[in-house]
């Protein structure tokens, strides 16, 4: 890993996907995210290494810990590293940098908004979400009386 990510850039029309290439769904939804999105900034972590400083602020933004980045009832985390792993905020970082398939799904930063993608349909919302959180495609689908 030669480059290094130090500063996140949260223009509030960036859209900046965390993902690594090294895994298909993350390859998936990064391929869909380009062709949607045209102002996409992706940053692939099995290329790139995070400093602590981002991942801080992107546990922040999901309003999640640091150690909420790892999912680590996962079973691809559990071969590695154990059922009964207690983890700080540190050891998450080290092993997000060290080993990048712990991220299990990409995550998607649009200003101040961010999001755990998990399918197709997230990315969809994720850009249908204005800037107050309200998902468009329900705008007008009340129920009328």
């Amino acid at each position: 890993m030669s480059n290094q990510m130090s500063v996140l850039n949260t223009k509030e029309n960036l859209l900046i996907l965390i993902y690594n290439s090294e895994i298909k769904n993350h390859k998936e939804i990064f391929a869909y995210t380009k062709s949607a999105e045209k102002d996409c900034h992706a940053v692939d972590i099995s290329k790139t290494k995070v400093t602590g400083t981002v991942w801080a602020e992107i546990a922040e933004k999901l309003s999640i810990t640091v150690h909420g980045l790892i999912d680590t009832d996962h079973s691809a985390f559990e071969n590695r590293y154990g059922k009964e792993k207690e983890l700080s905020a540190d050891d998450t970082i080290k092993i997000l940098q060290n080993d990048p398939e712990m991220l299990i799904f990409p995550i998607m930063i649009k200003g101040e908004t961010a999001k755990i993608i998990k399918n197709y349909s997230e990315v969809t919302r994720f850009h249908d979400t204005d800037s107050i959180g309200i998902d468009k495609t329900e705008i007008g689908k009340e129920n009328k009386y």
